[in-house]
């Protein structure tokens, strides 16, 4: 039990931390250069500030399936943090604050991925150990 409440908290801890990363990128590096629609902030602030608040909420209220949601989420963060990386190292003029940014949340997402592929499992397993068969007592008619 102390396990999976150190879990849950870890798993908590993470999703705050990439809703922080996300929220002090969006306000240091800013909106690109180019003019982007509402329609598309709506989507990536729900992708990096709705979800995380979400899944942590689930977490709270010890839903089962919200570790696998969270892992799902993770490896679409590590994908994404992944291409960025490579897409900025490759340009002539990269930024570094969006390579750094990008290699902070792809530690937290792949740490995301890790503690609740953990959570998962371990909230499978039974809580404490299967008991044996209870012993069958001699019926007190019959011969020993």
């Amino acid at each position: 039990m102390a396990l999976k409440r150190s879990t849950e908290y870890s798993l908590i801890v993470i999703l705050l931390g990439l809703v922080l990363v996300a929220g002090v990128s969006l306000s240091l590096i800013g909106e690109p250069d180019h003019a982007v629609s509402s329609g598309r902030r709506i989507i990536s602030g729900a992708f990096f500030f709705g979800i995380p608040i979400l899944l942590s909420a689930l977490t709270l209220m010890r839903i089962r399936w919200a570790f696998m949601a969270a892992v799902m989420y993770g490896t679409i963060g590590l994908a994404l943090d992944i291409s960025t990386v490579v897409q900025e190292v490759t340009k002539a003029e990269s930024q570094s604050s969006v390579v750094l940014s990008s290699g902070i949340t792809g530690v937290l997402n792949f740490l995301l991925i890790a503690i609740g592929g953990r959570g998962f499992l371990d909230v499978l397993q039974p809580t404490s150990p299967p008991t044996g068969p209870a012993p069958n007592p001699r019926f007190p008619s019959s011969p020993e």
